[in-house]
């Protein structure tokens, strides 16, 4: 037996009982805390209902609260707006559109009572231009939550900028839990799930930036993306001539075209060896969506040292610039749905070394690496980007090639590049100490393009 097909089938084994084990624990689980009363289960815990009466006010609320609710929790306004996608989907979107220190009617006025129009700024009784709407995209496996879910509001993006007089607006793609709706299809429907990255920067971008553009009356905004925020834009703003007049500032944290791979050599060569490996491990919807029962069932604390191993197992990051005692909050809004096939294109992108559209036809080659030679799969071209971009990327971040994506970057388009010492891929929204050194460097970055409006 050829040696490949030997470790190909060994690996496939070894994820089939991987999830007969974790099939066999949820069921178990499950019967177990259907049959025991939550209630009388907690109740020998410190967290009973007259802990949480007690301490309504306090972190612990905010484990389980939504984005909204943990922006009004820190005395912030915030709505919920809706926008439809070209292809069916119904993406959730959330509007932080003053800061906390408006006082109400003295400085802002809006066209009607829920502050859903167009927000504008006023001198005396003059209205003028719209206040600046910046737009805010997640990574990868993620949604709004991740911006927002912070102990310090100093230390939450979206909450600086609309202290600092933007109109805030978080984004969601389709399948996380803001947007999860289809006009035609259910979750429950393989076809629901049949997305990669393509219909990401096809769709959902284009349809969140019309949609803030349309409601805050500008003709441009500041486009913010965090990792897979960054390929998104990165793509949508290369191909699609219509959205570059619409961004006038692209801020890119943790930057994302092509990837290194995984720190974890084992990890890093099923990766490189076949990208359906996933498919074929996974299926074809949502993925790792058992991860939300893990999460509800498991000791807080043990929960914590899973990832922390997990994270550290794939990409050898360690953590050092984040609050340990706040890892609790920002773990428990780290994950949101996604589909296999938009894991799977990742996956393509590391076994090509291609920023590239995702390929239909690998996923049912026999032989990849000649499938290779006779097959060009279309690439996205960051380099024919003409949007002015800032770049913000860690020192310690062993995902991206950032150093491969600064060099096909069009220099002129490129405003400010800041490298961060010991920085890793999630301390740009979580690190103890963002909210002093990324945060005041990308206010100042748009201020000087807030008037850069028609």
């Amino acid at each position: 037996m050829d040696v490949r097909m030997f470790i190909r089938w060994s690996q496939l084994a070894l994820a089939l009982i991987i999830m007969v084990i974790e099939f066999i624990c949820r069921r178990v689980l499950g019967t177990f805390f259907s049959l025991i009363s939550l209630k009388y289960f907690w109740g020998s815990s410190k967290y009973t209902d007259e802990y949480f009466e007690e301490h309504e006010n306090s972190d612990m609320l905010d484990l389980e609260r939504d984005t909204k609710e943990m922006i009004m929790s820190r005395g912030y306004y915030c709505e919920d707006h809706f926008t439809n996608t070209m292809d069916g989907f119904i993406l959730g979107l959330q509007r932080v559109p003053y800061g906390k220190t408006r006082e109400d009617g003295a400085n802002y006025t809006s066209d009607g009572e829920s502050h859903s129009g167009a927000l504008v700024e006023s001198v005396g009784n003059t209205p003028q231009a719209p206040r600046t709407p910046v737009l805010i995209i997640h990574g990868f496996l993620q949604s709004s939550e991740t911006w927002v879910c912070r102990n310090n509001a100093q230390n939450s993006l979206p909450l600086v900028l609309a202290d600092e007089g933007y109109d805030v607006w978080l984004g969601n793609n389709r399948g996380n839990k803001y947007s999860c709706k289809h006009m035609h299809y259910s979750s429950h429907d393989e076809q629901y799930w049949n997305y990669s990255l393509d219909e990401l920067i096809m769709y959902d971008l284009p349809a969140m930036i019309n949609y803030v553009l349309s409601k805050n009356g500008s003709s441009s905004l500041v486009l913010i993306g965090f990792s897979q925020g960054t390929a998104q834009s990165w793509a949508a703003l290369s191909s699609n001539p219509s959205l570059q007049n619409k961004v006038r500032l692209f801020v890119a944290l943790a930057p994302v075209a092509t990837v290194k791979g995984f720190s974890n050599p084992l990890v890093d060569s099923i990766a490189r060896s076949r990208p359906d490996f996933i498919t074929l491990l996974f299926g074809k919807r949502a993925f790792l969506p058992s991860t939300m029962f893990w999460r509800r069932i498991l000791p807080r604390d043990f929960y914590v040292n899973l990832l922390d191993f997990i994270i550290a197992f794939l990409f050898g990051w360690k953590g050092e610039c984040l609050d340990q005692k706040e890892k609790k909050l920002l773990y428990s809004h780290i994950y949101s749905f996604s589909s296999v096939k938009a894991v799977v294109h990742w996956f393509q992108i590391i076994y090509s070394g291609k920023f590239q559209m995702f390929d239909e036809t690998l996923i049912t080659s026999k032989f990849p690496s000649i499938h290779y030679k006779y097959h060009s799969t279309p690439q996205y071209q960051p380099s024919q980007i003409n949007t002015p971009v800032a770049i913000f990327y860690g020192e310690n971040d062993t995902l991206p090639n950032t150093t491969s994506l600064l060099k096909i970057l069009p220099k002129k388009m490129v405003v400010e590049v800041h490298k961060i010492p010991k920085y890793e891929h999630l301390d740009f929204m979580w690190a103890q100490d963002c909210g002093e050194i990324i945060y005041p460097k990308i206010v100042k970055i748009m201020e000087n393009f807030k008037n850069k409006c028609e």
